[in-house]
């Protein structure tokens, strides 16, 4: 383009300034949105409607139009064209009409001027376009809008006249005061942008003068805008115009307190200065109506997402916020129409989209580019027709984006299958995605709701921070390694205040044990827990270790007994384990001599893959099982009659780990499995997949919210026991009808057994004590001290350990594990960033489950099912093959292939003449050598 063309902006309210713009632009720039950006330039934010002249002209010859969108936009453009400028209009926000009653003034020439203006609200009302002020209503003479308005401005100062002359010289602004009675005379010269041109007035009155002047139309503004239409852009291409302004002061006399305004075709109207340069009237009020227009995107609607774009009708000139909601728009439109769309341009300017359906033959199209002047995108062009049917199959959808859709139902399931995932989607929107899609968007939405595996990492000293801030007293380890200048994660070990304070309260015994992690990095979680009053489980601290082994296990104990008050302490402490790699090993060099404990159970899993069989594990159990060591060695000798080696076997490991007959009474408590720490592993299950600080966390909210139940539970006790040691008291209670006591002499007594076999045990109820040992193991009465105690009419529940009392359960959870912020709130600490362990990766699928024993099986309602068996071939019988494998069918096959049907009968009739002609005694090998290959044909 070779033109040249200028706008001129009236606003304000009054004529002080007269603008002049120009510079260089693309059409594609030239918008509504650029025409809003130069009001808000001049320092307007809040205004009503802008209009344009179509006369050409600051003069309303024709009329206004208003202009709202691109389109007027572009006609003004037409009308700059034809008449050399163009005017633009602003109206600006006014408040409500209220009654203004002006100042009468008195001239220096002792003319007085009386006016008064009354607005009377609902019956005039005021607009104010440009700093033209029109009349809606009213008897009086309607001002034609379209007449030209001539606007005089002379400036009287003490008598004398002050003529402004201003002379535009590329860019030059030149002011000339003319003054009189000693005033100085002289010129001011301000130099601005070379296309800009600014021409200021102010008003007074004349003396002598007939005439009006238009001090009415002080507060406007006049800036012209040129565009230069041959260059490029080198200014703002963002459309933003930067708008220098200088206001031009004159010094007025106080005299000059009267205004006299003439407006051809109207009326004359007087307002003093002051109430018309009043905030009140200037100032517009604010409306939700006019948010859009004031922020530039005119009348055009926002996107918001619907809950269903099905039969979603678009519409040109919506904007979008970001890119990512046209993407958004797109697939959820195609997704639930089924529409197959294509990418056609997709960059940081343009995005087109096609529809690829009917063999490409579908005319919808869809065009959205970025909008520089006010940072957004906007829907351009448009051709919203589909002739193409429903397609199953869209290349647009992706599991990023179907990870969003899905995000609800892994949020409440995280265990749902693909499998499930896609039923779910065919059933719901009608389309097919694959497997492998289906589950790529399960990991990344449970990536989104648990956490990335790697990036939580890198927060462990933040978490510890944290931790350590909210629950003071407790300890939290970090061990990493430095490999190569990076820092790497090794341990992490958390034992909380509130659970070291509530082992105080339990018996001295804890359960160790180990479990996988099958997260992303694998490990180790080690945990240490207790026994509450009421034979509940009490977990005291946890670990995150890279692998289960001597040091591992050696670091976690040194830390655990540290934190249990030492080593001379935790020597008086019993120890149940499952015989972990490297625990024993470990337990030794720290707690020399201190009481251990193994599980049964994994003890019998253990001798039963050598030893398998129904009575052996009658035995073993029931050796384990006896409180008194003359039982425990009578079963002994039974298992040594039934087989030598599994006596040998049982008899190398020390009775004191797994019979009840060598236990200590200290820790009163008869367990031999660590069912409490297998019980907190299992509560761990699907905690254990997810990261470290989702893992840590989910273990520190269960832990809180178990105290505070246990806390409200306390509630419901009625009695002074807890209720499951009540429980067995009362089924020890009943066991008593089968016992005859026999009384000694004070509370001593001898009691049998009913059926004269010769048990007998002695019971002492001062001491506590009776021979069978169950009394002092669990601090429980048996069923023998219970006898003895009926026969003297004694309340047997006196006589247990207070252990078990409610008092000692309420101290027990008194203490409170404390909440933490969540992520956003921690604070940064100074430590560097932990790298995740290296994990050396095995062939073949992980393994989630544990692998289950041969002796592990499972019944349905119609079968069972051997677990853990291996596989026998249904022809040789043998393990490791099937019938497809078997070497017995591959070298039999040769045989049956050569062999002819036909020779099979001659054979079998041969055998049969023989076996009738032969004697007895020659009968049994013709048979045999004929049945062989009748029975391989």
């Amino acid at each position: 383009m070779d033109e040249e063309f200028e706008v001129v902006f009236h606003h304000g309210g009054k004529i002080v300034k007269d603008v002049k713009l120009k510079f260089t632009f693309d059409p594609d720039v030239w918008s509504y949105s650029v025409i809003v950006s130069v009001v808000k330039s001049l320092g307007y934010h809040d205004f009503k409607e802008l209009w344009y002249s179509v006369g050409g002209a600051s003069v309303l010859d024709d009329k206004l139009e208003c202009l709202c969108d691109d389109i007027a936009a572009m006609h003004v453009v037409n009308l700059a064209r034809l008449n050399g400028e163009a005017h633009v209009f602003v109206t600006h926000l006014v408040d409500e009409a209220e009654v203004i009653h002006m100042v009468m003034g008195v001239h220096d020439d002792e003319e007085q001027v009386e006016v008064e203006t009354v607005m009377e609200e609902g019956v005039h009302g005021v607009e104010e376009v440009g700093g033209v002020l029109e009349e809606l209503g009213g008897e009086e003479e309607e001002m034609d809008v379209m007449e030209e308005v001539e606007v005089e401005v002379v400036m009287e100062e003490e008598g004398h006249r002050v003529e402004q002359a201003q002379t535009r010289v590329d860019g030059e602004v030149e002011v000339e005061k003319v003054g009189g009675h000693g005033e100085d005379e002289g010129a001011e010269q301000n130099e601005v942008e070379p296309d800009v041109e600014i021409r200021s007035w102010n008003s007074s009155s004349e003396s002598g003068s007939g005439d009006g002047n238009t001090d009415w139309m002080e507060g406007l503004v006049d800036v012209n805008v040129g565009y230069d239409m041959d260059d490029d852009i080198h200014a703002d291409l963002e459309g933003n115009v930067e708008v220098e302004v200088e206001r031009l002061s004159f010094e007025c006399s106080d005299s000059d307190s009267i205004s006299n305004v003439n407006v051809e075709g109207g009326n004359n109207r007087g307002l003093s200065d002051v109430e018309w340069e009043s905030e009140e009237l200037i100032s517009g009020t604010e409306s939700d109506e006019d948010h859009t227009n004031v922020e530039g995107y005119g009348r055009f609607p926002t996107f918001v997402m619907p809950k269903n774009m099905k039969d979603f009708k678009w519409e040109v000139g919506t904007y979008f916020a970001e890119k990512q909601n046209i993407l958004d728009a797109i697939k959820s439109y195609a997704l639930d129409n089924g529409r197959n769309i294509k990418f056609v341009k997709n960059d940081k300017q343009r995005m087109r989209f096609k529809c690829v359906g009917a063999k490409g033959q579908c005319p919808w199209r869809l065009y959205c580019g970025y909008m520089k002047a006010v940072k957004t995108w906007q829907l351009r062009t448009m051709v919203d027709n589909h002739t193409c049917s429903r397609e199953f199959n869209l290349k647009l959808i992706d599991s990023k984006w179907l990870s969003n859709k899905i995000h609800k139902t892994i949020r409440e399931n995280p265990r749902v299958k693909g499998v499930d995932i896609r039923e779910k989607i065919q059933r719901k929107w009608n389309i097919g995605i694959s497997r492998c899609m289906a589950y790529r968007a399960k990991n990344i939405a449970t990536e989104q709701i648990d956490g990335s595996f790697k990036e939580q990492y890198k927060r462990l000293y933040d978490y510890a921070h944290e931790l350590l801030d909210k629950n003071p007293g407790s300890t939290v380890k970090v061990d990493v390694e430095d490999v190569g200048g990076e820092v790497i994660f090794k341990r992490f070990y958390v034992c909380l205040k509130a659970c070291k304070d509530s082992f105080l309260s339990c018996r001295p015994i804890i359960g160790l044990d180990g479990a996988f992690l099958k997260g992303k990095y694998g490990g180790e979680l080690l945990t240490a827990v207790g026994r509450d009053g009421n034979e509940e489980m009490l977990p005291i601290a946890y670990c995150v270790v890279e692998v289960e082994n001597k040091e591992s296990w050696r670091w976690f104990l040194e830390l655990l007994i540290d934190d249990l008050g030492g080593a001379e302490i935790c020597s008086l402490f019993t120890f149940i384990s499952d015989q972990q790699k490297g625990l024993l090993h470990a337990i030794d060099e720290l707690l020399p001599r201190v009481d251990q404990r193994f599980c049964v159970r994994h003890m019998y899993a253990n001798f039963r893959k050598k030893y398998p069989g129904k009575n052996l594990k009658r035995l073993m159990w029931r050796a384990a099982t006896t409180s008194h060591p003359q039982t425990w060695e009578m079963e002994m000798r039974n298992i040594r009659a039934l087989n030598e080696d599994a006596y040998k076997h049982l008899i190398v490991i020390p009775p004191r780990h797994w019979s009840i007959s060598r236990f200590l009474e200290r820790a009163k408590c008869d367990t031999l499995v660590n069912n409490m720490s297998e019980g907190f592993n299992s509560v761990l299950l699907s905690t254990r997949s997810k990261p470290i600080i989702t893992l840590l966390e989910e273990i520190r909210v269960y832990l809180m919210q178990r105290w505070a139940k246990k806390r409200s539970s306390i509630s419901s006790f009625t009695r002074p026991i807890c209720p499951k040691i009540l429980s067995r008291f009362r089924k020890e209670s009943q066991l008593t009808k089968k016992w005859i006591p026999s009384w000694s002499g004070n509370k001593l007594f001898e009691v049998r057994h009913m059926s004269n076999n010769g048990e007998k045990f002695v019971v002492n109820i001062d001491d506590s004590t009776c021979t069978c040992r169950t009394w002092m193991l669990t601090g429980i009465p048996c069923c023998h001290s219970l006898a003895a105690m009926k026969f003297l009419n004694i309340d047997g529940e006196q006589y247990i350990d207070s252990c078990y009392m409610k008092s000692t359960y309420l101290e027990t959870y008194s203490s409170i594990i404390y909440p933490i912020n969540g992520a956003n709130m921690w604070n940064i600490t100074p430590y560097p960033d932990v790298s995740p362990p290296h994990k050396r990766i095995l062939p073949g699928r992980p393994k989630r489950k544990r692998r289950l024993e041969q002796w592990e099986m499972r019944k349905d309602e119609s079968r069972m099912k051997k677990s853990g068996l291996r596989k026998r071939c249904g022809i040789c019988r043998q393990e490791g093959h099937n019938r497809s494998r078997c070497p017995s069918a591959t070298q039999a096959g040769p045989v049956h292939q050569t062999q002819p049907q036909a020779s099979a009968t001659p054979s079998t009739q041969q055998s049969e003449i023989a076996h009738q002609t032969q004697p007895q005694a020659s009968a049994g090998p013709s048979t045999q050598a004929s049945a062989g290959p009748s029975t391989q044909a």
